[in-house]
């Protein structure tokens, strides 16, 4: 299985991967881009994502806690049951199931806010092999023994 990211210019430039989230419980079906996040510990959905999606918060479950991030505290929710799918090379699809799936709401939404992608993190990341090789424009996520 490989799933292939890419590359994203702008102020932002980092690796990308885009897939579809599927929250069956609350009937949420989007098509995501997130940012391959090597520190971030858990699969986290961000405010834009959030929004485009229609994320009922009064859904969810609230953690006590906020969460951290480089932008200060942020209010945070938890939704659980979540299938994430990938398109794997060649013409295949790919399902992650993970349990639980951080959302964060900014009490204030801004531009800046809303530039804010969605984090791919380490909860799926370590189940597999990343393959960043920035010069040879190469982006991947892998089970293969052989990252050639």
């Amino acid at each position: 299985m490989r799933l292939k990211g890419y590359f994203k210019a702008g102020p932002l430039e980092a690796a990308y991967i885009t897939a579809v989230l599927s929250i069956p419980k609350l009937r949420i079906t989007e098509r995501i881009e997130f940012l391959i996040d090597t520190g971030a510990t858990k699969t986290t959905i961000l405010d834009r994502d959030a929004i485009t999606s229609g994320m009922p918060y009064g859904k969810l479950l609230r953690l006590k806690q906020p969460l951290l991030g480089l932008g200060g505290l942020v209010d945070t929710y938890v939704a659980r049951h979540v299938e994430i799918y990938f398109k794997a090379e060649p013409d295949q699809q790919h399902k992650e199931l993970i349990e639980e799936l951080l959302i964060v709401k900014h009490r204030k939404v801004d531009e800046n806010i809303v530039r804010i992608p969605s984090v791919l993190g380490r909860d799926i990341l370590n189940k597999y092999r990343l393959i960043y090789d920035r010069g040879s424009n190469l982006v991947a996520i892998t089970n293969e023994s052989s990252i050639v």
